[in-house]
Formats: structure tokens, C-alpha cells, sequence
């Protein structure tokens, strides 16, 4: 459940830009290193956009509500 609003789109834009420019127009290392960071890019926009959540799935931690 969204508990505050939170913009993540400009950071996903950003990221696919980055992936855009890794794939298509640079070459090379610079080309791998843009991707590396374009991937880190979207792990850390999508923590971002997760941060404050609350979880109400009803699991129960790791056992799913049967842990021993």
C-alpha cells in the first residue's frame, strides 16, 4: 500500500537513456562501463521508489507464517 507519493519516473528515464547510449551509440569498455551503471541505476531508483513502504501481504516473515 503507497503510504507518500514518491517520483521515481525520472530516474527510470535516466536509467534507459543511459542504457540507450550503452547499447546503441557508445563502443567498447566505455560502452560496458555506461551499462554497468545504467543497471546499478535501476536497482537503486527502484529501492528508491520502494523506500517507506508498508508490506501487508500476510507471509509472516521468511517461513510464511509457519516458522518452527
Amino acid at each position: 500500500m503507497r503510504t507518500h507519493s514518491r517520483r521515481s519516473w525520472p530516474g527510470f528515464l535516466a536509467t534507459a537513456v543511459l542504457a540507450v547510449l550503452g547499447l546503441f551509440v557508445l563502443d567498447g569498455t566505455v560502452a560496458g562501463v555506461i551499462l554497468f551503471v545504467a543497471f546499478l541505476g535501476v536497482i537503486f531508483t527502484a529501492i528508491y521508489a520502494l523506500a517507506g513502504e508498508t508490506v501487508k501481504d500476510g507471509a509472516g516473515g521468511i517461513g510464511g507464517g509457519t516458522s518452527f
